[in-house]
C-alpha cells in the first residue's frame, strides 16, 4: 500500500505485463497471419476420428469424448496425431520474445555481455580497415 490513501499510479505486476506485452511478439498484423491460421496442421494436436474435432492433448481429448461421444468407448490410439501427420510443422514463431537489444550498460554485468560487446567492437574494426 502507498499509504495516506494514496493509490499508486503503477503497480509492479501491471508494469511488468506491459513490458511483457510490449517484448512479446504475438505474431499480429500481415506478416502474423500464418501464425494464427496454424500452419499446416493447426494448434490443435489431435483430431477425433468421430467428428473430426482438434484437441490440444489427451486430457482435452478425453473431456471432449466424454462429453459429445459419451456412447461410444473411448480409444484414444484412434486419434490422430496432426503435427506429426504434418511433419511437425505447426506454428512457428507464434508468441516468441521481441528483438529487443540489451543496453551497453546490461551488457557490461556479465560475462558473456562483456564477450559479446567485444564481438562487437571487433566487428566495427574490421569494417573500419575494410578498404573500398
Amino acid at each position: 500500500m502507498a499509504g495516506k490513501a494514496k493509490p499508486k499510479k503503477h503497480t509492479a505486476k501491471e508494469l511488468a505485463s506491459k513490458a511483457a506485452a510490449a517484448l512479446t511478439n504475438k505474431g499480429g498484423g500481415k506478416s502474423g497471419k500464418a501464425d494464427r491460421l496454424g500452419g499446416a496442421a493447426g494448434h490443435a494436436k489431435f483430431k477425433c476420428p468421430v467428428c473430426a474435432q482438434g484437441a490440444p492433448s489427451e486430457k482435452t481429448a478425453v473431456a471432449h469424448w466424454d462429453s459429445k461421444h459419451a456412447k461410444l468407448p473411448f480409444v484414444f490410439a484412434d486419434w490422430t496425431d496432426a503435427h506429426a501427420a504434418s511433419g511437425g510443422v505447426t506454428t512457428q514463431g507464434a508468441a516468441v520474445k521481441g528483438g529487443k537489444e540489451k543496453t551497453v550498460h546490461e551488457l557490461q554485468k556479465t560475462a558473456a555481455g562483456r564477450a559479446e560487446l567485444a564481438r562487437r567492437q571487433a566487428e566495427k574494426e574490421r569494417i573500419a580497415n575494410l578498404q573500398f
